[in-house]
């Protein structure tokens, strides 16, 4: 076998390698509401949760297989159910699944479960911002009283009310957060809704609140 073929061999499977792990990067959910599991992987970052505590760590893809550092957490106490899918998830991570796309859905493979998460929605197109935000909601008025998220993109600046949600965020009492979200416009949203959709890009970091 020639020097040029032996080359030619190695970009192939360099390019292979690198087309296998592309379809992991970005973000994936299943399910809704308060138990929606969520997963992304970004720049060698991986981020996840079953509905109560973040997991968030190093991350990559080798030979098919899902490989995670030490995840750390946050310290949340929730619901049994909630807790039970979050010890799930943190076995089936640590266990090297094999991971691959197929049509849009992820499907992570454990020896003992498999989990199959649909493609969260497309960031493309968005502005990127960043903005802080607590982890308690207040009292606010709309059309009705509810409850809002309280923003702000400077740590100088005082707290805002935020009338719509964060997709993809799930905020939890005594923490504080800075986010990197895309934000869209809303063509004709009704008159007690924002004009903007926000929708998560990536948590940058996190901090307890001191009392």
């Amino acid at each position: 076998m020639t020097r040029h073929t032996l080359i030619a061999l190695s970009a192939v499977a360099a390019l292979s390698a690198c087309a296998s792990q592309a379809p992991l990067s970005g973000q994936w959910q299943a399910g809704s509401g308060e138990g929606k599991t969520t997963l992304s992987l970004k720049e060698g970052m991986l981020s996840a949760s079953a509905g109560c505590n973040r997991l968030f760590g190093p991350a990559e893809i080798k030979d098919g297989r899902l490989v995670v550092g030490n995840l750390a957490s946050t310290m949340m106490m929730c619901p049994p159910e909630l807790m039970q899918k979050e010890d799930a998830l943190k076995k089936l991570l640590a266990s090297k699944p094999q991971v691959e796309a197929q049509a849009g859905k992820l499907v992570i493979k454990g020896t003992a479960q498999t989990l199959v998460l649909d493609a969260a929605p497309s960031l493309e197109g968005g502005k990127t911002r960043f903005i802080y935000v607590m982890g308690e909601k207040k009292p606010c008025m709309g059309v009705a009283p509810t409850q809002c998220l309280q923003v702000r993109e400077d740590k100088a600046q005082p707290w805002q009310n935020h009338y719509g949600q964060i997709e993809g965020f799930q905020p939890e009492p005594g923490l504080n957060y800075r986010l990197r979200i895309k934000e869209f416009d809303i063509a004709n949203p009704p008159a007690d809704a924002p004009s903007k959709r926000w929708v998560l890009d990536m948590v940058v970091e996190s901090e307890v609140v001191k009392p």
